[in-house]
C-alpha cells in the first residue's frame, strides 16, 4: 500500500475453483500457470474503494511484496520476483529432504504504474533475497532505502545468510556463518534513532554443528554482529517473526 492506495497484483497462476473441490489432488496441484496473460495491477483507493487503475506487466510469480510509495502520478511497487512458479515445487518436503533443498531464487524488482497501458520493471538488486523486511512503522507506503531479508551465500543451498540491500547505492551487505541457517530477519528500529537504519536486525538461527539454535542480534547499520542468545535445543523454521516490546505484550495470555 501508498499513502493513498492499495495495489493488488495478479499473477498468472490461475484456478478453476471446481477443480478445487472434485479433482482430489492437493490444494497447489490445482493450479496451472499462464504466464501469456502478464501480471495484472489493479490500484485502488483507500478511501471510497474505487479502481483508479490497471496495467499490465510482463509474467512473473512472488510470494513477497516490499513496500510501495507514490512518486508524482506514478506508483512505485517493489517485489521480490521469480520468473516462474517454480519455487513452489522446492517446498515440497521430498525436496527439502534432498541435497538440493529450497534456496532462496527471488530478485527485488520495482515496478512503476503509470497512466500506461504497460508496466516497466527495473531489477533493483541481484543478490538473492526473501523474507524482506524494512523500516515498516515510519515508511510504509513512503519513499524508503534499506530492505533487509534472507538469502544464499552458497548457491543452491538452505537458506544460508542475511542480506540488506541499500537500494539508493545499489550496494548489499550479508552475514553469513558456515554451517547456520537463519530465518526472516525483524528489524527492531532504536527508540532515539534519527537515521532509516538505526536500530537492530533479529533473527532466530539454527546451528547446526550444535543441533541449537540460537537468537542473533545485528547492528542494523553496519551489519556486523552486535550478539547472540542460545537456546538450549533446535527451535524449528518459521516463515515470519515480529518484535514486541515489553509494553505491547502486557495483558497478553500465553497460549498453549
Amino acid at each position: 500500500m501508498t499513502e493513498r492506495y492499495l495495489i493488488v497484483a495478479e499473477f498468472p497462476l490461475v484456478v478453476n475453483p471446481l477443480r478445487l473441490l472434485l479433482s482430489g489432488q492437493p490444494f497447489i496441484r490445482n493450479y496451472r500457470w499462464e504466464p501469456d496473460r502478464g501480471v495484472r495491477f489493479h490500484v485502488v483507493e483507500k478511501e471510497g474503494g474505487r479502481v483508479i487503475r490497471t496495467a499490465r506487466a510482463a509474467a512473473f510469480f512472488a510470494f513477497h511484496h516490499v513496500n510501495a510509495f507514490e512518486k508524482g502520478d506514478d506508483v512505485v511497487v517493489d517485489i521480490v520476483t521469480n520468473p516462474d512458479p517454480a519455487v513452489i515445487d522446492q517446498l515440497y518436503v521430498d525436496r527439502l529432504r534432498s541435497a538440493s533443498p529450497v534456496a532462496a531464487t527471488g530478485k527485488l524488482t520495482r515496478f512503476r504504474i503509470s497512466s500506461a497501458e504497460e508496466v516497466p520493471d527495473e531489477r533493483l538488486s541481484e543478490v538473492p533475497i526473501e523474507f524482506p523486511r524494512f523500516a515498516y512503522r515510519r515508511l510504509a507506503g513512503r519513499h524508503y532505502r534499506y530492505v533487509y531479508g534472507a538469502g544464499n551465500e552458497v548457491p543452491d543451498n538452505f537458506i544460508d545468510n542475511l542480506v540488506k540491500l541499500d537500494l539508493d547505492q545499489g550496494t548489499a551487505s550479508s552475514w553469513h556463518e558456515e554451517g547456520c541457517y537463519p530465518g526472516e530477519p525483524v528489524f527492531v528500529a532504536a527508540p532515539e534513532g534519527t537515521n532509516e537504519d538505526d536500530g537492530a536486525i533479529l533473527s532466530v538461527v539454527l546451528d547446526t554443528r550444535k543441533a541449537a539454535s540460537f537468537l542473533l542480534i545485528l547492528d542494523a547499520s553496519t551489519f556486523r554482529e552486535l550478539g547472540r542468545a542460545d537456546a538450549p535445543h533446535h527451535i524449528p523454521f518459521g516463515f515470519h517473526g515480529n518484535y514486541l516490546a515489553e509494553a505491547e505484550t502486557r495483558g497478553i495470555e500465553p497460549t498453549s
